[in-house]
C-alpha cells in the first residue's frame, strides 16, 4: 500500500515562508483583495515582515459596523480611524469611509483633512448629521485639493453646501447619492468649480423645488441621473443639458417633467426612460441627432416625435424601445420606425405589468412595413418558455411574421438576419 505523503510546506530551508519573501508590490497586491482595512491590518501579526506593510496599501476602506448608541464601539472606531490615517506612509490613492450619523461633522472634517494631506485621489464618504434639517458643508481643504480626481458622496437626503471659493481643480468624476439638491446652486457650483469634470452621476437625489436643472459642462463625457427610489417629491420641473463633449447619457425614473437637449454633438449612446405624468413638452430633437444607440421609453419617444419639426436620427443603428403592453400597439411601432430607415438593430422590451391578451401577432403586411432593408437584427423576449415565432422568406431575406407571447418573466431571445 502506498504511504500517504504530507503536503510540502511553503517554507524555505531557513524557515522563512515563500510568501513573506515576495516583493512588497506582490504582497500589497494580495492585501488589496481584502475588502476592509481592519482585515488588512490584522495581517501585521503574521511576522515582522508584515508588521508595517499595511501602512503602504494604496486604499483605505473604513466601515462603522455597529449602532451609534454603542458608545464604546463608536469611540473605538473613532480612535481607530485617526490611528490608521496617522500611521499612513506615502500617498493615499482611495479613501472610503462609511460612518453614517455616528460622528460629528467636525470629526469627519478632520478625517477628510488627514486624507487630503496624503494626496488622496479618490474619496468616498457616507455620512449625515443626526439632525435631518442640517446640511453638510464640504471642508475648504477638500474643495481645494489638487490631487482629488473622484468624489463620491452619500448624505441620506441631507442638503449639501459648498464653500464660496473656486475649487476642485483636478476633479474628473463626481457621484452624488441621496443628496438634497433642491437648491439648484449646488449643482451649478460644482459644474462651475470643476473645469475638468468628465463624469457626473446623480442617484435618487431630491430635485423637486427646481424649475429647471441646468447641466452645462464643456468637458463632461458621461451623465447619469437615476431617480428610481423616490416618490414624486424627487422630480424637478425640467432638465436642460448642454454638453458638447457628452458621449453617454442615462436618464431614468422621476428625473423631470420635461427635458431639453442642446449642443450634444458628440452624443453616441443615450438611455432615456423617465417616469412621467401629464403632457410632455420635451425637446429631444435636434439635440440627440448624433446618437447611434438609443434606449428609450416608447410612449415618451412617440410624444417627442409628435412635437418635433424634424425627428431625424441619421446615425441611429440600434433602437431599444421600452413599453408596457397596454401602451403598445403595432401601428405606433411601425409609425416610429418609418422615421429611421437605416436602423440595423431593433429591441422591444415589454414591462411585466399589463392587462390584456397574452398574445399579439404581427402579420405579413405589417412586417413588411416594419422591416427595412438595412435591418440586420431583431431582438425581443421569450415568455413562459415559449419561443416567439419567426418565419423567414429566404429568397428575399425579409422578416415575414412575428408573434409575441407575453408572460410575467422575460428571457432574452434574439434572431440575427444573415
Amino acid at each position: 500500500m502506498k504511504k500517504f505523503e504530507q503536503p510540502k510546506t511553503t517554507k524555505s530551508e531557513d524557515g522563512v515562508d515563500f510568501i513573506s519573501n515576495m516583493p512588497d508590490s506582490i504582497l500589497l497586491l494580495i492585501l488589496s483583495f481584502l475588502f476592509f482595512t481592519e482585515e488588512v491590518i490584522q495581517t501585521s501579526i503574521l511576522s515582522r515582515r508584515w508588521r508595517y506593510l499595511w501602512t503602504s496599501i494604496p486604499s483605505l476602506d473604513l466601515f462603522s459596523r455597529f449602532h451609534r448608541e454603542d458608545k464604546l464601539k463608536t469611540d473605538e472606531f473613532k480612535d481607530f480611524v485617526f490611528w490608521v490615517l496617522a500611521n499612513r506612509s506615502g500617498d493615499l490613492y482611495r479613501f472610503s469611509l462609511d460612518c453614517y450619523d455616528h460622528y460629528s461633522m467636525s470629526t469627519v472634517r478632520r478625517w477628510i483633512h488627514m486624507a487630503v494631506t496624503r494626496n488622496v485621489k479618490q474619496l468616498q464618504l457616507t455620512f449625515y448629521p443626526e439632525e435631518e434639517n442640517e446640511d453638510v458643508e464640504l471642508p475648504h481643504c477638500l474643495v481645494t485639493c489638487c490631487s482629488l480626481e473622484a468624489l463620491m458622496l452619500d448624505f441620506n437626503y441631507r442638503g449639501l453646501k459648498l464653500p464660496n471659493i473656486i475649487g476642485f481643480p483636478g476633479l474628473k468624476d463626481l457621484y452624488l447619492a441621496y443628496v438634497d439638491l433642491r437648491d439648484g446652486n449646488v449643482v451649478k457650483g460644482f459644474l462651475e468649480s470643476c473645469p475638468s469634470l468628465e463624469y457626473l452621476g446623480l442617484l435618487d437625489c431630491m430635485l423637486c423645488k427646481l424649475d429647471v436643472l441646468c447641466i452645462s459642462s464643456p468637458k463632461l463625457k458621461k451623465l447619469s441621473i437615476l431617480n428610481v427610489a423616490l416618490m414624486d417629491d424627487g422630480q424637478s420641473g425640467g432638465v436642460k443639458i448642454s454638453c458638447p463633449k457628452l458621449v453617454d447619457l442615462e436618464l431614468r425614473g422621476l428625473v423631470a417633467i420635461n427635458f431639453f437637449f442642446e449642443c450634444l454633438d458628440s452624443l453616441n449612446k443615450a438611455g432615456i426612460e423617465p417616469k412621467l405624468t401629464g403632457n410632455i413638452k420635451s425637446v429631444l430633437f435636434p439635440g440627440i441627432s448624433h446618437v447611434e444607440y438609443l434606449w428609450i421609453d416608447l410612449y415618451f419617444f412617440s410624444q417627442c416625435i409628435n412635437v418635433a419639426c424634424n425627428p431625424a436620427l441619421p446615425n441611429l443603428k440600434t433602437l431599444a424601445l421600452i413599453t408596457a403592453l397596454d401602451a403598445f400597439t403595432m401601428d405606433e411601432l411601425i409609425r416610429i420606425l418609418k422615421y429611421y430607415p437605416k436602423l440595423e438593430s431593433l429591441k422591444l422590451i415589454v414591462k411585466e405589468e399589463f392587462d390584456g391578451p397574452e398574445e399579439r401577432e404581427l402579420h405579413e403586411g405589417d412586417a413588411r412595413k416594419m422591416m427595412t432593408p438595412d435591418v440586420k437584427k431583431v431582438e425581443f423576449f421569450e415568455f413562459k418558455g415559449e419561443k416567439p415565432k419567426l418565419v423567414l422568406d429566404w429568397h428575399e431575406v425579409t422578416i415575414m411574421e412575428m408573434v409575441f407571447s407575453w408572460g410575467t418573466k422575460a428571457k432574452y431571445f434574439s434572431y440575427n438576419r444573415l
